[in-house]
C-alpha cells in the first residue's frame, strides 16, 4: 500500500494533492487492489473509494470543500482510467485483463534495464 497516488508520484507531491483528507480511504482502495479479482471487483473498488471520498468532503470545513470535490473528481477519474495497470487481476477475462497483464510485464522488463 502506497497511499494516495502511483507509487512514482514524490511523497510531498502526495501528501499536497490528496493526503490531507483520503489518506485513509487510498489505504483501503490499495487493499482491495493488492487482493483483486476481476473487473467487476475493481468497479466496486472503485466505486467504494469514491463514496468514502464524498464522505469525507462532508466533514471538511465548508471552505475546503471546492477544492477536495475538484481533487476527488480527479481521483477518481484517474482511478478508474489507469487503475487497471496495478489491479491484481487474479481472473482472465476480458481484454483489459490481458491487455493489463502485458504493460505489467513490459513495465517490468524496463524497470530492470
Amino acid at each position: 500500500m502506497n497511499g494516495c497516488g502511483p507509487s512514482w508520484v514524490p511523497q510531498w507531491l502526495k501528501q499536497l494533492l490528496f493526503n490531507w483528507f483520503f489518506e485513509a480511504q487510498c489505504n483501503k482502495h490499495d487493499a482491495g487492489y493488492e487482493e483483486g479479482g476481476d473487473e467487476v471487483r475493481r468497479f466496486e473498488c472503485d466505486w467504494q473509494f469514491g463514496q468514502a471520498m464524498k464522505r469525507d468532503i462532508k466533514r471538511l470545513v465548508w471552505y475546503l470543500r471546492p477544492v477536495a470535490i475538484l481533487v476527488s473528481i480527479l481521483f477518481y477519474v484517474m482511478v478508474r482510467s489507469f487503475g487497471w495497470l496495478q489491479f491484481n487481476y487474479t481472473e482472465r477475462g476480458p481484454w483489459s485483463v490481458v491487455i493489463a497483464q502485458k504493460v505489467k510485464s513490459c513495465f517490468a522488463i524496463w524497470k530492470k534495464n
